[in-house]
């Protein structure tokens, strides 16, 4: 046990490291990650206690260092104070962003906002742009995304061109009934352990539950069951407005239209032909992912612990 959960600490400290990102105890237990051999099994699962003492022991001392409370590979403690900086301001757009997903309440065919990304994480900078996963009604992705890219854009919020600090980057849109995700690998299962529900927890809570693969690379995934700070609660009149709204845009019918006026536009862009590229679009999921990270940060992690 103690062999296996040394190898998984090791992983899961340098993996982060990898992010820039030291770890407390709690946060090693909750985010641990499974050594690649051991992922076909499932039940690796360990307690908080389990992960303390072995910290504690100093079996691991070799690789891994501590410093008030945050735990690092050897060399990396300058990494605490940026880790706390990082907190703070991510912790600030935090609160832009749930301000502006009391907004996006009313908008209509939106289900759902998350926060995901490096301010998920706590650990973004000041000119950090804020990563959004958006979930919208079925059948109503095409016209969804033009009404939130056009009003965020009008309100001076959306991501474009050099204006990025503080704005949204819609880059994830999928329909309500398409939430598990296509892409499972150790980068999705940390990218989807670190989401933060702003709008619609009780579809978030089917998200979990459609993606409980992540346990296969995270054995101390648990499905949320409360709500966090940063979630806005639904209210009647929210409802109401957005179902006048929706009502409205029904009777235009421009689904159809949308989809192939932006299909053409989106096999125009030169970042959709980028080698490595992810792009997705269907009637179920919009993404756009020109350059992902998560090949990036494997590639690092396995250089990183292998020395």
């Amino acid at each position: 046990m103690s062999y296996h959960l040394g190898k998984n600490i090791t992983a899961t400290v340098t993996y982060y490291d990898v992010l820039d990102m030291p770890l407390s105890a709690f946060e090693i237990w909750k985010h641990l990650m499974l050594q690649e051999s051991e992922q076909p099994k499932s039940n690796h699962a360990s307690t908080l206690g389990d992960v303390f003492r072995l910290l504690a022991s100093g079996q691991l001392n070799t690789k891994i260092q501590e410093q008030d409370g945050f735990y690092f590979l050897s060399g990396r403690a300058d990494r605490i104070a940026a880790r706390i900086r990082a907190e703070k301001i991510s912790v600030a757009k935090l609160k832009r962003m749930r301000r502006l997903a009391r907004v996006l309440a009313f908008v209509p065919y939106v289900r759902m906002v998350g926060a995901t990304g490096s301010l998920a994480m706590k650990n973004g900078t000041r000119e950090s742009d804020w990563d959004m996963f958006v979930v919208l009604r079925s059948g109503k992705i095409w016209i969804g995304r033009t009404i939130l890219t056009g009003f965020l854009h009008l309100i001076g919020k959306r991501r474009h061109g050099k204006k990025i600090r503080d704005r949204a980057c819609l880059n994830y849109f999928v329909t309500d009934d398409n939430l598990e995700i296509g892409t499972k690998d150790l980068f999705s299962s940390h990218e989807y352990r670190f989401f933060i529900p702003l709008l619609g927890f009780d579809l978030f809570q089917i998200f979990e539950l459609k993606n409980r693969w992540i346990r296969a690379y995270r054995p101390n995934f648990v499905p949320t069951t409360l709500a966090s700070f940063w979630t806005v609660k639904k209210t009647p009149g929210t409802i109401r407005v957005r179902g006048a709204l929706e009502y409205f845009f029904n009777f235009f019918d421009l689904e159809l239209w949308l989809s192939g006026w932006q299909r053409k536009k989106i096999q125009r862009n030169p970042k959709t032909a980028l080698r490595g590229s992810l792009i997705e679009t269907n009637d179920r999921a919009l993404i756009f992912l020109p350059s992902p990270r998560g090949p990036r940060v494997f590639q690092k992690f396995k250089e990183r612990l292998s020395v």
